[in-house]
């Protein structure tokens, strides 16, 4: 009848226990006692905590008793087993008192079951506790009471498990925290509080298990970290801000066997093994082995302040060199190297195209060179500044003006023929700078994982999107940043038609809450627009790094074919960058004559600001396949307004491509 987390419960609010105790009517006839210890188990005489009277009367009523003679619950029973208590046979009501004579809990069985309201109560006679229950299942609005009387957590349950939102509050009335539950597990979202009533904690559970971006924030509200979880897992890449709101993207591996791991390349798999502590990597004298290095696949900007840190550990005081090479080109065969030795000594070699620039080498302190110590290497940029640093100590200084390269390595030489001389790698720690607005402004789900991003434009107000095929090809997932009244909005969208020749693409917002627009202010062009007009173009150039907001350039048509004199193409000199693909080249009489594609690569062509657009005839040919479209709908004559109110208007119109 009772499940063991039920039994448990009642053991716990020294409840339900006794009313366990009726008795077949075919075993004992006059009144007797059984006794049992705290635990409900079948005690002796000299060793008990409560006992049961056991007197049969006409109306099955029973009554048990504390130790020292109290009162301890009535209850009512068709059947009682002394033994197996969970399969006696209670009807009609249970109470429980305590020693002072107070009710500690109230409800009633139906055949066996508990049935209905169930309280508890403290010593004082509040209410502790309110439960419903159907054939002995908890079904339906459970609620926990502070002292004084307020809420401490309230939820549905469903067949026994929890269901729906469960909601805590603290002493103070404030809300502690709130989580939904789906048959039991934890689904949905969960957000928990400060006492000022802003957010400390927000994300969302799958199966039990955190998944997605996790924010928390500091007592003020604003943002302290972000954190993505795979089913439970940490990945390994975060964002942080201090209380100043000075960010960093974070990149974090720890090595651990068995443990997720950001992306890194070994340049040989037999020189390393792992181990519970990192990655092992051990030579060969057989084999005379020179050099390893792990290859860290990290995203940075070589105009931000970063810093990389690695951690070793030693495994015997060998001669062998380990550390950080980073700004590598392997091309020009450039490098800056920061290495140490267990010797005490640390070097710093700077390679450009093959020339050593800088070669410094050094003894120092900060090293520590006994086995199973730990040394952690760190270089960090500041503007021109290099410093670098030995266990917190900062070793040397320099200034680097430009940038060669962008990968990074962790470098293991290896200057002496002894068997399997051997380091571990423990850990690496990436960081970039980020402005606060990027990381507070992309807490939308997917804003820091995305695969690229484009353009695009209504060319009906059902949803139907026009951009570019590159923009989305190979995508596995579409999402569209837009406005609606007013409010940033996201949906979900699939691939309607494409032009895979011509590089053009329409998509469908598919998310049951878009709302179709008012008629669009402007109509596809179908003629082509002579040479000099004047013509303007909105997007979402750069999106990670320039924010979501659109941006505007302007220019003029300047040839009316593109490369190789293709005619499909117009070259214009409105600027555009990366993620302005698919976006509209306006004319001045507010027509989209073009659909910007691509730009000419200056470093290879030594040009600058050759820009080309896609002609917007060639778009009507998959248009006209939406089924009722309305593009041809206009609000007023857009000529008439000046540049000012046409961007206003066009802007919730055009909107940003998020690819997965």
């Amino acid at each position: 009848m009772f499940n063991n987390l039920e039994k448990s419960r009642m053991r716990k609010l020294i409840i339900i226990p006794l009313l366990f105790l009726c008795i077949s009517t075919n075993i004992y006839s006059q009144t007797e006692k059984i006794y049992y210890n705290s635990n409900w188990d079948l005690a002796n005489s000299n060793d008990y905590e409560y006992y049961i009277e056991v007197n049969k009367s006409e109306n099955n009523e029973y009554k048990s008793f504390y130790k020292t003679g109290e009162p301890r619950s009535l209850f009512y029973c068709t059947e009682f087993n002394s033994e197996a208590i969970a399969k006696s046979k209670f009807i009609s009501i249970y109470n429980e008192f305590s020693k002072n004579g107070n009710i500690i809990c109230e409800g009633n069985f139906d055949n066996g079951n508990k049935s209905g309201i169930w309280i508890y109560y403290d010593e004082d006679k509040s209410i502790k506790s309110l439960f419903h229950y159907e054939k002995d299942s908890l079904n339906g609005k459970s609620i926990n009471y502070y002292k004084n009387g307020d809420v401490s957590s309230e939820g549905d349950y469903l067949n026994g498990k929890k269901n729906g939102l469960w909601v805590y509050n603290k002493e103070n009335k404030v809300r502690d925290y709130e989580e939904n539950y789906v048959a039991g597990k934890k689904n949905g979202s969960f957000i928990s509080y400060f006492d000022n009533k802003k957010i400390y904690e927000k994300g969302i559970m799958v199966d039990g298990w955190k998944h997605g971006n996790w924010l928390t924030n500091y007592y003020d509200g604003s943002i302290k970290s972000i954190v993505e979880f795979d089913n439970g897992t940490r990945n390994p890449t975060c964002h942080e801000c201090n209380e100043y709101k000075k960010c960093k993207a974070v990149i974090s591996n720890y090595f651990v066997k068995e443990k997720m791991q950001s992306d890194w390349i070994a340049s040989d798999d037999s020189y390393f093994k792992e181990t519970k502590e990192g990655i092992e990597v051990a030579f060969s004298k057989e084999k005379n082995n020179k050099s390893f290095n792990i290859n860290l696949n990290v995203s940075w900007k070589n105009y931000d302040d970063i810093s990389l840190e690695v951690t070793f550990k030693n495994t015997a005081n060998t001669k062998m060199k380990y550390g950080i090479s980073w700004n590598e080109n392997e091309i020009e065969n450039t490098s800056n190297q920061f290495l140490i030795s267990n010797e005490g000594s640390y070097s710093i070699e700077n390679i450009e195209d093959n020339l050593f620039l800088l070669s410094k080498s050094e003894k120092t302190t900060s090293i520590k060179t006994t086995v199973d110590a730990e040394n952690v290497l760190k270089i960090s940029k500041k503007g021109e500044e290099i410093y670098y640093s030995i266990n917190g100590v900062l070793v040397e200084t320099q200034k680097l003006k430009e940038w060669e390269g962008s990968t990074f390595k962790i470098l293991i030489l290896n200057e002496e023929k002894v068997d399997s001389p051997s380091i571990i790698v423990k850990s690496f720690v990436f960081k970039d700078t980020e402005s606060y607005d990027s990381v507070e402004n992309g807490l939308e789900t997917g804003k820091f994982n995305w695969n690229g991003s484009g353009t695009g434009f209504y060319v009906n107000n059902e949803g139907f999107i026009a951009t570019n095929y590159h923009v989305i090809q190979d995508a596995t997932d579409i999402f569209v940043l837009c406005k609606q009244n007013g409010m940033n909005q996201k949906y979900k969208a699939t691939v309607f038609q494409t032009d895979k020749i011509n590089d053009l693409a329409v998509i469908k917002i598919t998310d049951k809450n878009f709302v179709p627009l008012p008629a669009l202010p402007y109509q596809l062009a179908s003629e082509t627009v002579a040479v000099g007009n004047e013509v303007f173009s909105l997007g979402f150039p750069l999106a990670d790094i320039m924010g979501e907001s659109v941006k505007y350039t302007d220019g003029k048509i300047s040839s009316l074919t593109g490369i190789n004199e293709d005619v499909t193409k117009y070259q214009v000199t409105a600027p555009i960058q990366n993620g302005n693909s698919g976006g509209p080249l306006f004319d001045n009489s507010g027509n989209v004559v073009g659909i910007i594609e691509s730009r000419l690569n200056k470093e290879k062509y030594n040009s600058e600001n050759v820009n080309y657009a896609v002609k917007s005839g060639l778009l009507k040919n998959i248009v006209d396949l939406i089924p009722q479209s309305n593009i041809k709908a206009k609000v007023k004559k857009i000529s008439s307004l000046n540049q000012v109110d046409k961007i206003k208007l066009f802007s919730d119109y055009v909107v940003m491509i998020q690819t997965y």
